[in-house]
């Protein structure tokens, strides 16, 4: 993945250490300009220096964040063409597609400030109501198996089809934990709570008595049932796994745990587990994945007469939480300032932005096809695909190249390079959502039932896939998203239109910045298929092992050497980046500069000052501290000057081109320098 995304299991590997930090005197020349000051009139350092200040100079010391943002970037620039673009298909009556219809309606409710004014927190009401009357466990376990009900945020575990990593072409039923208020279960076991935890419960609470409140709890018992909150997410966390656990490659094992509907109930003698699963369709799955059998453990222990109370706590709490978005503008304003609280962002972005982002969150796949086929260039599409091509023939070369690999290992990575699904634009064939409709503000509905109708709908798609083959041609990611993402399960790369501009592409660019562009996201992804993660998959997309002992240690060695390079830079005072958590998308970037470098080689006259430059500016970047923090904490992905400067840092071509000596910035010894491919 080339930018942060919300998937679960991305990894890193091993431990630092400390012989990196006098390798070229890097640490002391860079500077974090994703968050430091630019002071008026301040010139820029030398290319040979710190590269990503020198190249984005000016941009950085102009660009400025907008109200209710975080940051601004190449990603949020581009984000900010295709909302352009979007945006006029709301208004569009043309449009005549029930998808039209759907996104269009949507759109208008959210904009309906007078109707969700008047409404206030009447649409979530009977929810809270409902959860409120559940007099003992028995009424609890009738209100959690109620599939008329939407449970909207109240389960207490998550469940979807996903490919059998056993079979990658059968689907199967994967139950995993809620996510954390304080996202990491090993906050909640730690003596103390991070600066950033800290922030964040304490923006948290306030938050969430405010709804209580509003909800028609006085204080003290909305003070009494957020502690009800954290005592649920306490337990539920004490044996959950955490980020640090959740992020190593041994992970991609562990959370694969295959379990009969028997075992299941056996193993869940307390909580309806089971019954659950029969309520939302899941029930005939021949067999389900349950990610974290340690976390059932604990919901076993709280599902109890003695913690009824906190239970139903937490559901009310999540029940507020899932829809104060969707209500009136005084609690979205309330959401507003909490994001802004741990975020470190002021003020809230329009109205007609955030409208645009909600349409996008909950009916993705609806607007992704009414931007596609008015936006997206089939030519564009075809050259991209003709592009890949190319490129995957260089890293098949690569590949053939590297003398650390067996000979059996090398051709088994070929192969599974030679049987990459390629994705580009937009999918081939359209979800059908003729099925889903809710009724709009003045046909008497709202946006909590709007969402509820959207939530029921997307189950019952995912419960009709259960014990079915895996259909290859669908698409995870929607078309206007700016990102792109490579999937072990199915060995394929993906390239959403949304990208497909702004810094990442123009039709009119020279080979230098096709390469520096997109064809570094194309390399990074295809990168992903030979990562600490997408090694363990093999070319069909099964979880299996295809190495050698022997390449196995070796690609471990060469891992670590690249985690621990990053463990040695300073990104914030006092703190170090983490190379186990960054290591994965680490090895992405490394490898796909590495490849499109190589094509560079071959093209007559070929300007590498121009493509590093191009290069450079994909991750220009401007954040809040708050934001950085929270980056260097839980984001896989490395900062954004680290991603410029560690990357061209390791290419010998870098050094020709602007004239990096000993003593430079930008210097690493050549026997210091970092690579796995």
């Amino acid at each position: 993945m080339i930018r942060s995304w919300t998937g679960v299991f991305k990894c890193a590997a091993l431990l630092a250490v400390a012989f990196f930090g006098a390798a070229g005197g890097a640490e002391a020349a860079w500077v974090n300009s994703d968050i430091a000051d630019f002071p008026a009139g301040a010139k820029a350092p030398a290319y040979h220096d710190d590269f990503h200040r020198s190249v984005n100079h000016d941009w950085l010391s102009k660009a400025k964040i907008r109200k209710g943002e975080v940051r601004i970037d190449s990603f949020s620039e581009r984000s900010d063409e295709v909302e352009a673009q979007i945006k006029k298909l709301f208004k569009d009556r043309s449009l005549n597609s029930h998808e039209a219809a759907l996104v269009q309606k949507f759109h208008g409710m959210l904009r309906d400030w007078k109707s969700r004014d008047r409404l206030g927190m009447e649409p979530v009401i009977p929810y809270v109501k409902r959860i409120e009357a559940i007099k003992d466990m028995e009424g609890l376990t009738a209100y959690l198996t109620d599939s008329r009900d939407p449970h909207l945020g109240s389960q207490l575990f998550d469940i979807g089809v996903m490919a059998d990593r056993r079979d990658a072409t059968n689907n199967t039923v994967a139950i995993a934990t809620t996510g954390l208020l304080l996202t990491d279960a090993d906050e909640y076991r730690a003596k103390e709570l991070s600066p950033y935890a800290k922030r964040r419960k304490a923006a948290n609470d306030e938050y969430i008595v405010k709804l209580l409140q509003k909800a028609g709890y006085d204080r003290k018992q909305a003070e009494t049932m957020n502690e009800g909150l954290f005592r649920v997410e306490n337990k539920l966390a004490e044996r959950a796994m955490g980020l640090k656990e959740i992020y190593s490659p041994a992970a991609q094992a562990a959370i694969y745990n295959v379990r009969t509907k028997e075992q299941l109930t056996k193993a869940s003698a307390n909580f309806p587990l089971t019954a659950v699963i029969d309520s939302l369709g899941y029930g005939d799955s021949r067999e389900f994945v349950l990610m974290e059998p340690k976390w059932l453990n604990s919901l076993n222990e709280l599902y109890r007469p003695e913690n009824l109370e906190d239970i139903k706590s937490y559901l009310i709490i999540r029940t507020l939480l899932s829809t104060a978005n969707l209500l009136d503008r005084e609690t979205r304003g309330w959401a507003v300032e909490h994001g802004n609280a741990v975020m470190g962002s002021s003020g809230a972005i329009p109205d007609d932005k955030y409208a645009y982002e909600m349409v996008s969150a909950y009916l993705g796949e609806p607007l992704g096809r009414l931007y596609a086929e008015k936006y997206a260039d089939p030519k564009t599409k075809a050259r991209i695909e003709e592009f890949i091509a190319k490129v995957v023939g260089y890293y098949r070369n690569m590949l053939h190249g590297e003398s650390w690999l067996s000979e059996s290992t090398r051709n088994k990575a070929v192969t599974k390079l030679d049987n990459l699904t390629v994705r580009v634009a937009y999918p081939d064939k359209w979800e059908d959502f003729s099925a889903l409709d809710f009724k709009d503000t003045k046909e008497g509905g709202n946006l909590v039932e709007a969402v509820a109708a959207i939530a029921d709908f997307e189950r019952l798609r995912d419960v009709k896939l259960v014990n079915t083959k895996v259909d290859r041609s669908k698409w995870l990611a929607d078309p206007q998203e700016v990102n792109a993402y490579y999937s072990p399960s199915d060995n394929s790369i993906n390239i959403p239109a949304g990208i497909l501009g702004g810094a990442f592409y123009s039709p009119k660019g020279g080979e230098e910045e096709l390469l520096g562009g997109i064809g570094m996201v194309i390399g990074h992804e295809i990168t992903h298929a030979f990562d600490t993660n997408g090694s363990q998959f093999d070319e069909n997309g099964n979880f299996v092992n295809w190495w050698t002992e022997a390449d196995r240690k070796a690609f471990d060695k060469r891992s670590k050497k690249i985690s621990d390079y990053f463990s040695t830079l300073e990104v914030m005072p006092g703190v170090k980046a983490d190379g186990e958590l960054v290591l994965s998308e680490a090895i992405a970037d490394l490898g796909g500069l590495s490849c499109v470098t190589a094509i560079g080689r071959g093209v007559p006259g070929f300007d590498f000052s121009k493509f590093f430059k191009a290069y450079a500016r994909l991750w220009r970047n401007r954040k809040t501290k708050e934001a950085e923090e929270q980056r260097i904490k839980e984001d896989v992905h490395p900062l954004s000057y680290l991603r410029t400067n560690v990357n061209v840092q390791q290419i010998p071509e870098f050094y020709t081109a602007f004239g990096v000596k000993p003593g430079d910035g930008m210097y690493l010894a050549p026997e210091e320098r970092v690579a796995l491919w």
